[in-house]
């Protein structure tokens, strides 16, 4: 009889991993990714970790350590690292026929085998296909439930690189493990747990079932089933369209300019219009926030703004109208902004948009036929082949001076080979 069980394929440092892609010479050296206007640490190399580098550190932190150990340095490139993932997932789904992606380097599968060896056999074969193939290292876990196939990944990380663990080989591990190593258990729980005398999966297996339920609710309930080898979860792909898109980032430094403010959000409005035809939807309603630093005495002078727009709509010119006009409400003169960010919510299907006979030709413009060639455009050239206005790209908004060209999504950009 073959055994169904859950697989997740997670791939190992993955921005990390993108960028050593094209540049081999930093395979086996320190590399660190960082993220928000290189402002913090987002990803590191095993041996960027081992010289003490944390994760999620601000970079002015660690300065220092990057300097004195010639750490590599990149500023983050969503374009190459998305389309990576693409590429992974791609041959995963090859592979297996349905995948369900759970974030940019993480995807759950189901299968079956006959027995434990050969279900590692066949992890071990989809990993030699996608380092082949794609070229990024992955690991990959499996079990007879989501959040044990989830453990099984991360403990095989730095090992062969694929793990299934049921049964007896679960039983034998639930005693070593440690609550807080485990997926959906975070700070605040983990530290309540250890207050209830649960320290080890091992201990909430053996605690009674309505002092979970008690203790924990439904969530805890869940989790005891799914470490008791009953699937509580199902990996399924997301039904219908999502609730809303936002998109937002903070500046490298403070602003007081109203242009300034006005280049990002066209920047956002861009970018969350695009991401919305990419899903064939139409958005109800538009928000634009702007946001001082929280620390700051300004915290109280930050704002935002909804409306209902007359008529769901994805073209960017109309939301970009409405947008700054939202901004130039919501600015006032001589506070300094730490962040800006737009939201479209009120999300339906594009052709679920309601018609009216007595439509007014002067009403707003939506023209599905310009926004897909731009859109084409952008995708084939780089998201800055056609802009709506901005002078800059996205003002002081991308302060990314150690970004690596977009090897694979640029024309311009890609790799030369030289004779």
């Amino acid at each position: 009889m073959r055994v169904k069980l859950y697989g997740l394929l997670d791939c190992n440092n993955f921005f990390v991993s993108c960028e050593r892609l094209f540049r081999p010479d930093l395979v086996n050296q320190p590399v660190i990714v960082l993220g928000s206007n290189d402002g913090v640490v987002v990803s590191r190399s095993e041996e960027a970790k081992k010289l003490g580098v944390p994760m999620g550190a601000p970079f002015f932190k660690v300065r220092d350590i990057v300097k004195e150990n010639n750490i590599a340095l990149f500023s983050s490139n969503f374009e190459l690292y998305r389309d990576v993932s693409d590429r992974v997932m791609s041959v995963l789904n090859d592979e297996l026929g349905e995948v369900y992606q759970y974030s940019i380097d993480e995807a759950f599968f189901q299968f079956s085998e006959k027995d434990q060896i050969s279900a590692v056999s066949e992890l071990l074969r989809l990993k030699q296909v996608i380092e082949k193939k794609v070229g990024v290292p992955v690991s990959l876990g499996a079990g007879k439930t989501m959040t044990i196939a989830k453990y099984a990944s991360e403990n095989e990380k730095r090992k062969s690189g694929a793990a299934v663990f049921y049964g007896q080989s679960w039983q034998e591990l639930t005693a070593e493990i440690s609550l807080n190593e485990i997926w959906g258990i975070g700070g605040k729980t983990a530290t309540s747990m250890r207050e209830h005398g649960l320290n080890t999966v091992a201990d909430l297996l053996a605690a009674p079932e309505n002092f979970i339920v008690r203790e924990f609710g439904v969530h805890g309930s869940r989790l005891c089933a799914e470490l008791s080898e009953n699937a509580a979860h199902q990996p399924t792909e997301r039904k219908g369209l999502q609730k809303s898109i936002m998109h937002t980032r903070s500046f490298s430094k403070t602003t007081e300019s109203l242009s300034a403010l006005e280049a990002a959000v066209t920047y956002h409005i861009e970018r969350a219009s695009e991401e919305l035809r990419s899903i064939g939807g139409k958005a109800g309603s538009l928000g634009v926030q702007l946001q001082t630093n929280r620390y700051s005495d300004w915290l109280l002078q930050s704002g935002r703004q909804e409306i209902i727009l007359p008529t769901p709509v994805s073209d960017t010119r109309t939301l970009l109208c409405y947008a700054l006009a939202l901004t130039k409400v919501l600015y006032r003169r001589g506070i300094p902004y730490k962040k800006a960010g737009v939201v479209l919510g009120r999300i339906i299907p594009a052709d679920a948009v309601p018609v009216c006979l007595w439509e007014e030709e002067e009403s707003m413009n939506d023209d599905t036929q310009l926004m897909s060639v731009i859109d084409d455009l952008n995708t084939r050239w780089g998201n800055d082949a056609i802009t709506f206005g901005r002078v800059k790209r996205g003002g002081q908004l991308d302060h990314d001076q150690h970004r690596s060209p977009c090897y694979t999504t640029r024309w311009n950009e890609i790799r030369k080979i030289k004779n």
